[in-house]
């Protein structure tokens, strides 16, 4: 394999692929799109949160992708959490959180409903931080393997792949995936404490808060990385109701819950036999 670190994660394309066009990809969408970066365009957009702001045509397409997931998952997976993650303590790249500070409350998560995009220009009526990444690395992700044509990319886990692909899953099993895209959200890793609570960074919209859900893994499979990350947000949020939320869309998904018990969909079990990993 060769790779790079960017968007906070591990970049990987099989040997031989090449890799700088799809760095490149990876770099200027994080510097646009980063919360951590202070000259990024999604800080500038956030400096004036509510109001007439214009916006380039790449941030105003991501947001049109974002309003899309926020639709298709009634609200769940939405640009509209920005203040949350904040209030939660997520405020900084991860590696430089604090161990633990104080207390948190819940945060208000506006309704995505209040943003109108027409073009470039996108309207606010109310106060409200925006964080695009529920899409931004399933979609690069997505655009890399097409930048590539053929062949295979992944970050942090998330993959893409137009050639059969043994990848691993959360708690140690294998599938092969023959193609289209596998995105896993979990609160596994990217953990913090404050006021001696856990925090993690999938917010429930609902509560404002890190969501209690009973999984620590949901795994998507679908036609692409974009379209399994945000339906494995959304049934992570959704709790034990995501497991027919999934079959309801036809979708194929596997579900970790907190002691390390495993639970399938019925399109998972059809279309993705597993097998322990070697």
């Amino acid at each position: 394999m060769n790779g790079f670190r960017s968007m906070g994660c591990d970049v990987a394309m099989a040997d031989g692929a090449p890799c700088d066009g799809v760095r490149a990809l990876f770099d200027a969408r994080n510097r646009r799109f980063s919360r951590f970066l202070d000259s990024s365009e999604l800080n500038r957009v956030n400096a004036s949160p509510r109001g007439l702001t214009l916006v380039s045509e790449e941030f105003a397409s991501m947001l049109s992708l974002s309003l899309d997931a926020a639709r298709a998952t009634d609200g769940l997976v939405t640009p509209t959490v920005g203040g949350a993650l904040i209030a939660a303590g997520y405020d900084r790249d991860f590696s430089r959180l604090p161990l633990d500070g104080v207390a948190v409350g819940p945060a208000r998560v506006p309704s995505f409903h209040l943003i109108t995009r027409r073009g470039i220009a996108v309207l606010r009526r109310e106060p409200m931080i925006l964080d695009l990444n529920g899409v931004v690395k399933g979609q690069t992700v997505d655009d890399a393997l097409e930048l590539l044509g053929d062949g295979w990319v992944s970050a942090g886990g998330d993959v893409a792949t137009t050639v059969p692909l043994v990848v691993e899953l959360p708690g140690g099993d294998t599938i092969t995936l023959e193609g289209g895209g596998l995105a896993t959200s979990s609160s596994a890793k990217r953990t913090w404490q404050r006021g001696g609570a856990r925090q993690h960074h999938l917010i429930d919209p609902a509560t404002g808060l890190p969501s209690t859900t009973p999984w620590r893994d949901v795994t998507v499979a679908a036609r692409s990385c974009s379209v399994a990350d945000v339906a494995a947000k959304a049934a992570f949020l959704l709790g034990t109701a995501g497991l027919s939320w999934l079959d309801e869309r036809r979708l194929a998904g596997r579900f970790v819950d907190q002691a390390g018990k495993v639970i399938v969909t019925e399109r998972w079990r059809q279309a993705i036999p597993e097998r322990l990993a070697a």
